[in-house]
């Protein structure tokens, strides 16, 4: 089941797509359902932006996270197993962005963080480089912080970008959301710039406070 997004987003963004993927995990396996959101303000520009992938520069996402055979057929709880969850969750999301051409680089942050509910999840911040000359990251060799190409040498375009991804114990499996956010917008395109409106602290507010909004309920069906 797909998740919206919680009452104090759900104005400025808006659902730009979703995709479903099947991984195999030890002796589980994890379906995880994604929603990409991107932000309805700079939506012209992040269209201008966008390499050939799906996720935006700035976006906003869910992810409904099953885990077969059910966690509790094995005997584990969803919060007993959460150190366990959590690298295996940021790798899935970790993939999906490398798949549409995002080079995912270093930790900025991991920790534990708290909602008002009293859910407790977990927090990984990484450095990212977004593509926006239509090559991507991945095809090309880049590195989350060189933004060349480690192949060829040739020049790749990129912008600095952060991505936030928190995992939370939900029901029998896992909820997990987060963003990208652009840190700065291209060098040679003053009117892009100044649509794009980058703001890192209004930005990382939003994906606060879709952590503190989200629903978790979702993660019980199926």
């Amino acid at each position: 089941m797909a998740i919206d997004l919680p009452p104090a987003v759900a104005d400025d963004w808006r659902r730009l797509g979703g995709r479903t993927d099947e991984r195999s995990l030890s002796l589980a396996t994890v379906t995880a359902e994604t929603t990409v959101f991107e932000h309805r303000p700079t939506a012209d520009a992040l269209e201008r932006l966008r390499s050939d992938g799906d996720v935006p520069a700035r976006s906003l996402f869910t992810v409904d996270l099953h885990v077969s055979p059910s966690l509790s057929a094995i005997g584990l709880s969803p919060a007993d197993a959460l150190e366990l969850a959590a690298p295996k969750a940021r790798e899935v999301f970790v993939e999906t962005v490398e798949d549409d051409g995002i080079a995912v680089g270093g930790e900025r942050a991991s920790e534990f963080i708290d909602r008002p509910d009293g859910a407790v999840g977990h927090l990984t911040v990484l450095e990212a480089s977004y593509p926006t000359d239509g090559a991507t990251a991945t095809d090309s060799g880049t590195s989350a912080d060189s933004g060349t190409s480690a192949d060829s040498g040739d020049e790749t375009a990129t912008i600095d970008a952060e991505a936030h991804v928190a995992v939370w114990p939900a029901a029998d499996a896992y909820v997990m959301a987060g963003g990208i956010v652009p840190l700065e917008a291209p060098d040679d395109a003053d009117l892009l710039a100044a649509a794009l409106d980058v703001d890192p602290t209004r930005d990382r507010e939003a994906i606060v406070d879709l952590f503190r909004g989200l629903d978790l309920e979702p993660a019980s069906d199926g």
